[in-house]
């Protein structure tokens, strides 16, 4: 077993995110199959559209709102909703909210790769 406390985790900032922290909650030698992280979204926060080759995504809600958006769809997710970005779906992150949004960003497998989404149309 293997124990992690939110308050000692380290601040990271994945590629394409703007006004974002990411709290890794294991490491890639801890949790081998999937990536777990604790994401902090400031007020006007977002990602760029990308995508996960070979990985799904999964955006957990706490605290906050957070429009999910995908190269064919959108939706507002609020505390206590999930959506899932299905392996390969271009997708957004952006904070709706006039405060810090918090939710659990899940990948599995772990992504091997942040693949901007223009880059992939050409």
């Amino acid at each position: 077993m293997i124990v992690s406390r939110l308050q000692d985790l380290e601040e990271g900032l994945p590629p394409f995110q703007h006004g974002m922290c990411s709290n890794e909650i294991f490491t890639p030698e801890q949790a081998v199959h999937s990536r777990v992280a604790l994401s902090i979204l400031g007020p006007g926060g977002c990602t760029e559209m990308h995508m996960h080759p070979g990985s799904e995504h999964y955006f957990l809600m706490i605290e906050g709102e957070l429009l999910v958006r995908t190269d064919k769809t959108e939706v507002i997710i609020r505390p206590g909703e999930c959506v899932m970005i299905e392996e390969g779906e271009p997708h957004q992150v952006i904070n709706m909210h006039d405060e810090e949004t918090r939710y659990f960003a899940i990948c599995s497998p772990w992504p091997k790769a942040y693949v901007p989404y223009e880059e992939k149309k050409k």
